[in-house]
C-alpha cells in the first residue's frame, strides 16, 4: 500500500510487538510478505487456513500518527528540494575551485582573492546560523578528485573553526589555506604524488609539495595561510614533515587542516577500494592516530560530523537500512537518514530527521562490504563522499 496510507514509518520493518500486528489488521491488508533472511524467528506452523483480513475501524492513534507522517512528508520533500540547492551550490563552487586551482599558477594574486570571496560565503554559512552543520551531497564531478577533496577539506577545516569558536577572519583564512594546502602538488609528477607505496627519492620528492606551494602563493597570501601551505603534514608528536615539528611550534590552522586532510584522505582514497567509511575514519584517528593531532581539534570534529558521520551506512532500530546524509548540530546521536526502501524511487526516497522520531533509532554502523550490491547503488551509487554546508531549518 502507499507509503501515506499506513503509520508506519518504513514500508518494511521488523514487527517485534503485538500491537504492529493489530495495527496491520487494522489496515485491512489482504497479504504481507516476510524476508526470513532478515527475520529472527521462523514462522510458526500453520494450525488451520489463515481467515482473509477485513479493513476495520482505524484506530485514533493510528490516525494521528498518520496525520504526523504526512506532515512530516511535507518536511521530507522540502527538505529534498533543499538538498538539490545544496547540490547545485556544491556543483557550483567546485566548478569555481578547479578555476581557483588552475589560475592560481598563472595569476596568484587574482586566484587568492578568488579562494578568499569562497571562503567569506562558507564562513558566513557557519557563523551566521548556529545550526548549521555538514550535508553528503552528490556530486556529478568524478572525473577531478583533487578538486573535490581540496573543497572538502575546506569545508571540515572551517567546520572544525565552528566548534572551536574561531572568528570570521581567522576562519576565512583556514578556509583559504584548505583549499589551497596542496596547490605544491602541481609542480611534482601525479605518477609520483598518487603512489601509495613510494621508494626514497620519489617520497624525498613528495615532502617538498608544501614549499612548491608556498613559491605558487609567493606574498599574495596571509601568514596563516602560507603556514597551512607549509605545515598541513606536520603531526603535534613531531612524526610529520617538512620540519618534524611538535606541539605549538606548528601553526594553529595548519593542525586544523592537518585533521580535515587526514579524514577526507581516509573516506576518499585515490582508490575507492582503500575507502575507509566514515565512522571507521573517526575511530581510525581517536584511536590509533590520536597522538599525531591537537586532541581538542580532533574532539571537536568527532562532535560536530557525530557519531555517525554523514555517510555512515547504518541499521535501524525498525529492521531497516539507511545512510547518514546529515549532521544534526548539537545532537550526535540524531542524524538526518535516507531510508532504503526498493519499491520507492531514489529520487523519492524517504529521509528521516531522527530527532523527529521518537520510535527509530540507529542501531549499528554497517561496513559497505557487508551489504547488497543494491543496497549501496541505492543509497549512494557513488560510493565518494563530498560534502556542503547545510543550513538549519528555515
Amino acid at each position: 500500500m502507499g507509503w501515506l496510507d499506513h503509520p508506519f514509518p518504513v514500508n518494511s520493518f521488523l514487527i517485534k510487538n503485538t500491537d504492529q500486528i493489530e495495527t496491520l489488521r487494522e489496515l485491512g491488508l489482504q497479504m504481507v510478505s516476510f524476508d526470513p533472511l532478515r527475520s529472527h524467528v521462523g514462522p510458526l506452523p500453520l494450525k488451520s487456513a489463515p481467515s482473509m483480513a477485513t479493513a476495520a475501524n482505524i484506530t485514533v492513534e493510528n490516525l494521528r500518527l498518520m496525520d504526523e507522517k504526512r506532515a512530516r512528508t511535507g518536511r521530507t520533500a522540502a527538505h529534498r528540494e533543499r538538498v538539490q540547492t545544496f547540490e547545485k551550490r556544491y556543483e557550483e563552487s567546485i566548478a569555481s575551485t578547479k578555476n581557483i586551482l588552475a589560475e592560481v599558477l598563472r595569476d596568484p594574486q587574482f586566484a587568492a582573492l578568488q579562494a578568499g570571496t569562497i571562503a567569506k560565503q562558507l564562513t558566513a554559512s557557519f557563523l551566521d546560523d548556529p545550526g548549521a552543520t555538514v550535508m553528503m551531497v552528490s556530486s556529478q564531478k568524478l572525473d577531478d578528485l583533487s578538486t573535490q577533496h581540496a573543497l572538502n577539506v575546506m569545508i571540515l577545516t572551517m567546520l572544525i573553526c565552528k566548534g572551536l569558536g574561531v572568528g570570521r577572519e581567522i576562519m576565512g583564512a583556514a578556509g583559504v589555506g584548505a583549499l589551497l594546502h596542496d596547490i605544491g602538488k602541481t609542480s611534482i609528477s601525479k605518477t609520483v604524488w598518487r603512489k601509495s607505496q613510494r621508494n626514497r627519492s620519489e617520497e624525498t620528492l613528495y615532502r617538498l609539495h608544501g614549499e612548491y606551494g608556498l613559491k605558487i602563493v609567493g606574498g599574495h597570501v596571509n601568514p596563516g595561510v602560507r603556514a597551512i601551505i607549509r605545515q598541513h603534514h606536520e603531526c603535534v608528536d613531531g612524526s610529520g614533515f617538512p620540519d618534524g615539528s611538535m606541539g605549538p611550534q606548528i601553526n594553529p590552522l595548519a593542525r586544523i587542516v592537518a585533521i580535515a586532510d587526514r579524514y577526507d584522505t581516509l573516506c576518499n582514497p585515490l582508490r575507492i577500494a582503500d575507502a575507509v567509511h566514515p565512522a571507521e575514519a573517526i575511530s581510525t584517528m581517536f584511536a590509533r592516530e590520536a597522538k599525531r593531532y591537537d586532541a581538542s581539534m580532533l574532539a571537536v570534529l568527532i562532535r560536530e560530523l557525530g557519531i555517525y558521520p554523514p555517510g555512515s551506512f547504518v541499521s535501524l532500530s525498525n529492521g531497516s537500512l539507511g545512510l547518514v546524509i546529515a549532521a544534526t548540530s548539537g545532537n550526535t546521536l540524531k542524524p538526518t537518514v535516507m531510508v532504503y526502501e526498493p519499491g520507492v524511487p531514489r529520487n523519492e526516497a524517504v529521509v528521516v530527521n531522527l530527532t523527529e522520531s521518537t520510535d527509530i533509532k540507529i542501531d549499528g554502523v554497517l561496513k559497505p562490504e557487508t551489504l547488497d550490491r543494491s543496497v549501496i547503488d541505492y543509497l549512494n551509487p557513488r560510493m565518494r563522499l563530498s560534502y556542503y554546508v547545510q543550513n538549519s531549518e528555515p
